[in-house]
């Protein structure tokens, strides 16, 4: 398996629309057919400041990703303020790399500028690891900028990765590629957190103490349970109970109920484990009463459709 090292530089002038928004790519071709691993990452400004023009807060993302990255309904979000239509989250799939800087530049005529902060994805001691792997036989490096408007800004970024490049079979490598392609075209908006007010946190977190304890259980006889999958009388041995009872069950050992209640239903003692003794077919769907016909080629194998 080959160690490659891939030294890239990105330079050039920006010039920013009538938004103050400037964008800067370039294409990075790697061998096709290969599984890359990302043994080691990093990436050098090598104008440091790129940007002097004018007041209020500047900004700069870098990003390298198996296909071009673009604007997305994202912000980078600082104090009452934030900088729009930025680049997607460094958690998405199809970021190898990310990285951000935001300058305030309010007081222009005393300082040239005040760095806010920068962060990177992976972090240093990260990046200098094994981290990502991809498929696609190119990378793209990504620059998105907020400047002033119709300004000429000059950019200049160098890369390094150390890649380890494996032959793969043509069906891993096209399912690979096909997946990254389908990354780089997934969301403009990434909203995954469940809000839970403040007032009711409780009974809806563990551990239990913080409601009181743990929680009541409902209990269940031999006989009671038996009655509903497999009834036995004595004038009717092995009688089997009714689809609508075996629903009425499920539906009853997963109620809803109060935060300090036992799960299930307790006018008819089911508890919530009954629905884990669920059969096939009964909450999904009717059954069919027939399997589908299996087909076989001539040489036995079955057919799949």
């Amino acid at each position: 398996m080959p160690t490659v090292n891939i030294r890239e530089t990105i330079s050039g002038l920006v010039e920013t629309d009538a938004e103050g928004n400037g964008y800067f790519t370039k294409r990075i071709n790697v061998p096709d057919d290969m599984r890359n691993q990302i043994l080691s990452i990093d990436v050098y400004n090598d104008n440091v400041v790129p940007w002097i023009q004018g007041p209020e807060t500047k900004g700069v993302q870098v990003f390298i990703s198996p296909f071009p990255i673009q604007r997305t309904l994202e912000a980078i979000e600082f104090g009452a303020g934030g900088l729009p239509l930025a680049g997607p989250k460094a958690g998405d799939d199809t970021v190898l790399y990310k990285e951000t800087t935001v300058y305030n530049l309010d007081d222009y005529s005393e300082q040239p500028y005040t760095k806010v902060w920068t962060d990177r994805f992976p972090n240093d001691a990260v990046g200098a690891t094994p981290t990502s792997s991809f498929y696609s036989p190119h990378l793209y490096l990504t620059v998105l900028l907020w400047n002033e408007p119709l300004a000429q800004i000059n950019l200049s970024y160098s890369v390094y990765l150390r890649v380890e490049q494996k032959k793969c079979s043509i069906a891993e490598s096209s399912m690979g590629k096909y997946g990254e392609f389908l990354d780089a075209q997934c969301r403009l908006l990434t909203q995954t957190a469940v809000v839970t007010p403040s007032n009711l946190v409780a009974g809806n977190t563990w551990p239990t103490w913080k409601f009181g304890g743990i929680r009541p259980e409902l209990m269940i006889s031999g006989s009671t349970a038996l009655r509903y999958y497999n009834r036995v009388a004595a004038n009717a041995n092995q009688d089997m109970t009714t689809r609508a009872a075996l629903q009425a069950a499920f539906e009853g050992s997963t109620g809803m109920v109060g935060f300090d209640e036992a799960f299930g239903d307790a006018a008819n003692n089911l508890p919530e484990w009954i629905s884990l003794l669920d059969v096939g077919g009964i909450t999904s769907g009717a059954i069919r009463p027939y399997p589908p016909p299996l087909k076989y080629a001539d040489n036995g194998n079955t057919l799949m459709f």
